[in-house]
């Protein structure tokens, strides 16, 4: 049985990944979180932060995954702008950590390390491949690029079966309110409930982005461990983009209330990408990967979701 190593196995994109290993049968689950007392039964977990070597280091040995995914990240802009230092500890110096874990108790593990598409900046390019230049425009995207050079020192040096994956913007169920499409649904779902006046406050609504299901982005991190070329990098998107504006306007659309729009200059972000456009044509050639689930799905059943635990 293929033993399947996932950091960050509390975390909202893991959740759907370790579902679809788990109802494939053929895998030992094992995963690493930093909130104390996590458990699942779907999966064996540690509670540990990534940034402890020495623990770091034992788990690594005693499970020598066949298959590591690090998922494990500080992953949001605003939140890396006020909190560099952690942002660069746990994004860089925790996936060195891993890396050299990996190096000495699983040489011959497939690595999947999770990257960002923020990576390449503010472009003037319709579509976003995966030969773009890099450009860095904030702590988390610095963070991202420094765990990609470590990646690649770690495949010169070491031989490692490493692949990068640059993620354009996800969501769907279960994901947190500190990221705008769940925090619309959230306001829209409490205001629903009385829970707070008929206003929602937004930040930036011009910027555009590539939005992908995160059942989806689960879907294609498993077909690429599984069929992924060593060193190779990925671009995981829809293709497809929307601005805020509209994606709020989808979800205002299936709700009957009436609500005001309030700019709130709190939620606006310093060096803010105007817009980041990907293009999926090396995932959908290579593994014949594209969406399944259209935006409008995606965003009515996140807002479902906050709408069943607001109470």
């Amino acid at each position: 049985m293929k033993r399947v190593f996932i950091t960050g196995c509390s975390g909202f994109l893991a959740s759907y990944l370790v579902d679809l290993l788990h109802k494939e049968g053929t895998c030992r689950l094992s995963g690493i979180t930093e909130i104390p007392g996590f458990d699942s039964d779907r999966i064996d977990v540690y509670n540990i932060d990534i940034r402890n070597k020495e623990k770091l280091f034992s788990i690594v040995k005693k499970i020598k995954p066949h298959v590591t995914f690090h998922l494990a990240a500080i992953t949001n802009v605003g939140f890396s702008w006020k909190n560099q230092d952690l942002t660069y500890e746990v994004n860089f110096i925790g996936s060195s950590n891993l890396l050299e874990a990996i190096a000495l108790f699983a040489a011959d593990s497939r690595v999947l390390l999770m990257s960002s598409a923020e990576l390449y900046g503010d472009k003037e390019k319709k579509l976003l491949d995966e030969n773009t230049a890099i450009s860095v425009r904030n702590p988390y995207s610095l963070s991202k690029y420094a765990m990609e050079l470590a990646a690649d020192l770690s495949i010169k040096s070491k031989d490692l079966d490493i692949i990068k994956l640059r993620s354009f913007n996800f969501t769907g169920p279960g994901q947190d309110k500190k990221f705008v499409t769940s925090d619309f649904s959230s306001q829209i779902a409490a205001l629903e409930k009385g829970k707070k006046e008929p206003v929602i406050r937004v930040g930036n609504l011009s910027a555009v982005r590539d939005f992908s299901d995160v059942r989806d982005t689960a879907r294609y991190l498993k077909i690429i461990s599984q069929k992924g070329s060593r060193g190779d990098i990925y671009n995981l998107c829809s293709g497809t983009t929307y601005s805020i504006k509209e994606l709020l306007d989808i979800l205002l659309s299936f709700s009957g209330k009436e609500i005001k729009i309030v700019e709130d200059k709190e939620r606006f972000r310093s060096l803010d990408i105007p817009r980041l456009a990907g293009d999926n044509s090396l995932i959908r050639k290579k593994f014949n990967l594209q969406p399944q689930y259209k935006i409008e799905q995606t965003l009515l059943d996140l807002l479902n979701y906050w709408r069943e635990k607001i109470h």
